[in-house]
């Protein structure tokens, strides 16, 4: 579970910003592009959106099922029917892919805007974490996903609120036997991440929370070791 860095009410309005965004993206594509390369290896930027249509579905099934003090999957047949469905799924027309994902995000809205606040505390089965953690999971899909579609928007454009929450999240992925110090050198932010061999890394804020997130940067990273460390994987899902 991780702690919110903004009210609720405001991180509702920062994914329905989010939503948009990736609205107002999708019209600069055709099918051709669509069917191009993301920044994600081995993905389109059709499975870029067919997944995030599925993930605002999955998300809108966590909140309706908690409402009914069910912990259910994520996706139905899990991994696999998850994985299935957005290389089955990535191949729609453009249209079609930007008419679902609109529907699922409008979806998961609503289902969200009538939470009360003892509502968004309930219990989830997805990272066995509450409501308000799924709203958080999907600012970090809608914002990192955006960057992935490579039509313009950069980790440069993130706000500095979710730069700091994609760092707190993602500091489990601190290479295993190294102290880590991360030192924005734009932002009063510094971070010391496991232990062991000391490694600093500086740079613009946004630029850390990108490289922490295993996406390129705007501008450059240093760091006082030979290379970058490796980092370790993406935080699990526990109730995997």
């Amino acid at each position: 579970m991780v702690n919110s860095p903004i009210a609720t009410d405001d991180l509702v309005r920062r994914v329905s910003q989010a939503h948009a965004l990736l609205l107002e993206l999708l019209n600069r594509l055709d099918d051709r592009q669509k069917d191009a390369a993301s920044a994600l290896p081995g993905w389109s930027r059709g499975h870029v959106l067919k997944h995030l249509a599925d993930n605002a579905r999955a998300f809108e099934r966590q909140a309706r099922g908690a409402l009914r003090g069910e912990a259910i999957d994520m996706y139905d047949g899990g991994q696999d029917g998850r994985d299935q469905s957005i290389d089955r799924g990535a191949a729609q027309p453009l249209a079609q892919l930007r008419e679902e994902l609109k529907a699922a995000q409008d979806a998961l809205e609503d289902a969200w805007s009538g939470l009360t606040a003892a509502d968004w505390g309930r219990a989830v089965r997805f990272r066995r974490a509450t409501v308000l953690d799924t709203a958080l999971a999907r600012w970090r899909e809608a914002e990192i996903h955006a960057v992935d579609l490579a039509v313009g928007y950069r980790p440069g454009d993130w706000s500095l609120d979710f730069a700091l929450h994609a760092l707190e999240f993602l500091s489990d992925r601190a290479p295993a036997g190294t102290r880590l110090l991360l030192r924005a050198t734009d932002h009063e932010f510094t971070r010391t991440l496991g232990t062991g061999t000391a490694v600093e890394v500086s740079g613009a804020v946004r630029d850390l929370a990108a490289w922490m997130a295993g996406r390129g940067v705007d501008g450059q990273l240093s760091t006082t070791g030979r290379h970058l460390p490796e980092l370790g994987p993406w935080p699990p899902d526990p109730a995997d």
